[in-house]
This record gives structure tokens, sequence and C-alpha cells, in this order.
């Protein structure tokens, strides 16, 4: 019993403010240098925190972007499949362009990688697809159009992305159009 208690007792309590920490400075590191001129080092420093922390939580440093931009994009874009088409592609829209030095980053780290390119997919690319699947089925398009749908605007809009053109009203119009010319 001892003995398990101080198998238990082993390091300290993993701490959830120093989490935080982690997930907003590696966030903000990637926005502002890019995927690959961010250091674990960097992150660590910027976090107040130790290396070793960081190691705790993350196995690399690819998972660790990848959770602070899940966590980022969970709190900041906040989709909903029962907002209009408009609105759920506004919000997207936003949060991409917003994230667009990560996402970029990310995803051209993930073409030499292809765990993280499965993670990335799994984590971030498939749930918000999946969420504008539930948006069109609310929104009354009919089934055999939802995937494509799906299929052309994420395209279009990872498309604009990589090549830094705008996400903006007139492109969540003409997105919008097509979801309506489908009918």
């Amino acid at each position: 019993m001892a003995d398990q208690k101080a198998e238990t007792a082993r390091g300290r309590p993993r701490s959830d403010a120093a989490r935080r920490a982690l997930l907003d400075a590696a966030y903000g590191l990637v926005v502002k240098q890019g995927y690959a001129d961010v250091t674990m080092d960097a992150i660590a420093a910027r976090a107040g925190s130790g290396k070793q922390t960081i190691y705790r939580w993350w196995p690399s440093k690819a998972d660790l972007v990848l959770d602070a931009l899940e966590d980022w994009a969970e709190t900041e874009i906040n989709v909903a499949e029962t907002d209009t088409v408009a609105a759920f592609l506004h919000k997207v829209c936003d949060g991409a362009t917003r994230a667009g030095p990560v996402l970029r980053s990310l995803m051209a780290q993930a073409q030499f990688d292809p765990k993280l390119r499965q993670k990335l997919k799994a984590r971030l690319i498939e749930p918000r697809r999946e969420a504008f699947r539930r948006c069109l089925a609310h929104a009354g398009v009919e089934a055999r159009h939802r995937e494509g749908l799906v299929l052309a605007i994420y395209g279009a809009l990872w498309y604009r992305l990589f090549l830094d053109e705008p996400l903006d009203a007139g492109f969540v119009r003409r997105m919008n159009a097509l979801v309506c010319e489908s009918d």
C-alpha cells in the first residue's frame, strides 16, 4: 500500500494553467513565426515553463501545435450545424483567415509526415466537414448533394487559404450560392 502511494505521488501533478499557457504560447508563436521556425524551447520560454513539462503532455511539437490549433478552433470558431449555411461559412472562413499561418504551416509539414497528416485530417479537418454536412442537412439540402458541396466548398476554402487569397464575404456569398443552386 505504501509503495502504491509512493508510485502515484511521484513528480508534480499536471497543472491546467501550465497546459493552457503552453497551448497559447504554441499557437501564438506558430502564427507569428511559422511551424518550422518554432522550437519547443521557444514555446516553453514563452509559456514560462520547462521543456520537460511540454513532454509530459505532448510527445512532439506537431502534437502540441495540433492541440493548440484544435483548442483555438473549438473556442474561437464555435460553429453549430443549426447555423444558416452563410453563417456557418462566415465563421469557418473568419477562423481560417485568422489561423491561416498556422494552418498553412501545419499542412505543409503534414506533406512530409503521414502521421501528422492523418491526425490533422481526423482531429481538425473531418470534424468541421462533418459539422458542415449536418448544417447542410439542417438547411434542407438533399442528401445526394451534400458530399459534393462539402468537397467543393472546403476544396475552394483550402485552395484560397494556401494562396493567401481572401476568405471574405464575397467568397461566402459565392459558396452559399452553390448551396442554393444545388436544390
